[in-house]
């Protein structure tokens, strides 16, 4: 992802992004966002959702709060691997991966994975080039 893009969810969601400070052996979130600029949209709402029930619960002492360990594409769709939340956040989280699958990884637009070697999620303008 854009360093830019990375950076702006990284200030903007510090506590869900805290273990991009940790080393590679602690978490692969310290590699960062593995994934294109065209799902910029999808992580940001999936990070905005978690946030906002968060506020919610923070009364709820059997609710530990949502740690993204890694997020990275992987056979043309989006992995958001994390640590805390319920079910409610898995599901955010699922609906977030599927919707990957028709959202070109290079520039949001509608998209599908190809059938046939390294499988990447694109339009066809992407596909092409």
């Amino acid at each position: 992802m854009d360093i830019e893009l990375q950076k702006s969810l990284f200030d903007k969601y510090p506590s869900l992004f805290s273990n991009k400070d940790k080393t590679i052996m602690q978490s692969c979130m310290s590699w960062g966002l593995e994934c294109g600029p065209g799902w910029y949209s999808i992580i940001e709402s999936v990070c905005g959702l978690i946030q906002q029930h968060e506020e919610n619960k923070k009364d709820d002492s059997t609710y530990f709060p949502v740690k993204f360990d890694q997020v990275k594409e992987k056979y043309g769709g989006l992995r958001i691997y994390f640590s805390g939340g319920d079910e409610y956040v898995e599901g955010i989280i699922n609906m977030a991966e599927a919707v990957s699958y028709n959202t070109c990884e290079v520039c949001g637009n509608s998209g599908k994975p190809n059938k046939e070697g390294w499988i990447s999620t694109r339009c066809e303008e992407h596909r092409s080039s």
